[in-house]
């Protein structure tokens, strides 16, 4: 009598091997997001949209403001400033807009514009609150002068970070966690700082335009910025070591909040280009630029989603 052999053990190889193919060659097909703030609903509130433009959502819904938002690097929750307690403050939610904990808490001085530190133990973030420095005859007391601070990530052990005076806002944090760029106005002008480890801040731009909004590339080699340096706001790239700039956007409008991609190969941008602030997305090199929001509102601040785990 002829033997049939189960078919199981083969059914199961074949199934085995497309699975290990799959896994091993195709990519994550979860859609890449963007965090931004927008006015749609008539005051500002935070949205994440895929970057084809599709899948909207609106993660918080508060009467009060609720803006800039900023990613953690695990890609599992934002911290945004929000004044829905009267104050300007700092607050961290989860990705869904749920989970929501306000870290800063201040009557007399605002906390704004967080971003977290590489590993995700800290968060930068700008505010007024007094502070005491030492100098000829004693400890000087020197209120309202908006500067950079570091706290831990669930909002302990806030330190200054920044000295000298001025106005310190838009902090990005170097890949390696070793420096800070931000955005500070001293001198009557806006120009582009970078503060390293146990260093003094140092002028990075050093030009009569006005530079602002400093994001640090994945690899840590180039700074985007916007400038209004060419007569119209674009976004340059400086690569730090070399100090060479490039106009990647070079357009009549105005564009401006550049934030790198995770891999470095594309830079989401806000630009008044077809009448009113919307986000765009663009290769690294200023090409193959695209549209990803369309309201009336305006959408800005857009911050990339970092890479998650499968």
């Amino acid at each position: 009598m002829k033997k049939i052999k189960p078919l199981f053990p083969l059914i199961f190889l074949v199934t085995l091997s497309a699975f290990l193919l799959a896994a091993c060659s195709s990519p994550d097909e979860t859609p890449q997001q963007l965090a931004f703030e927008s006015y749609r609903d008539g005051n500002a509130e935070v949205y994440m949209v895929d970057v084809n433009g599709e899948n909207l959502v609106r993660l918080t819904d508060n009467p009060a403001y609720d803006g800039v938002p900023n990613w953690a690097p695990d890609g599992q929750s934002l911290a945004f400033t929000s004044e829905r307690s009267g104050n300007p403050d700092i607050y961290v939610m989860d990705a869904e807009g749920g989970n929501v904990v306000q870290l800063t808490e201040g009557e007399d001085a605002f906390s704004v514009v967080p971003a977290w530190s590489p590993d995700g133990t800290q968060i930068i973030f700008v505010s007024n609150r007094t502070y005491n420095i030492q100098g000829d005859g004693g400890h000087y007391e020197i209120p309202a002068n908006p500067k950079l601070w570091v706290m831990q990530a669930d909002g302990s052990s806030p330190e200054r970070l920044t000295t000298r005076i001025g106005f310190d806002i838009f902090p990005s944090w170097s890949p390696d966690g070793k420096s800070v760029a931000f955005m500070t106005i001293r001198d009557d002008n806006a120009e582009i700082y970078l503060k390293r480890a146990d260093q003094e801040e140092f002028n990075l731009t050093n030009h009569p335009a006005q530079d602002a909004n400093p994001a640090f590339s994945p690899d840590g080699t180039k700074i985007a910025f916007m400038s209004d340096r060419g007569g119209d706001m674009d976004i340059y790239i400086m690569d730090i070591d070399e100090g060479t700039l490039t106009n990647i956007t070079n357009h009549p409008a105005g564009d401006g909040d550049p934030a790198w991609s995770p891999d470095g190969t594309q830079l989401a941008f806000i630009s008044d280009r077809d009448g009113n602030v919307e986000i765009y997305i663009m290769d690294a090199d200023g090409s193959n630029v695209r549209r990803i929001t369309n309201d009336p509102a305006d959408d800005i601040m857009p911050k990339w989603r970092p890479a998650r785990e499968r």
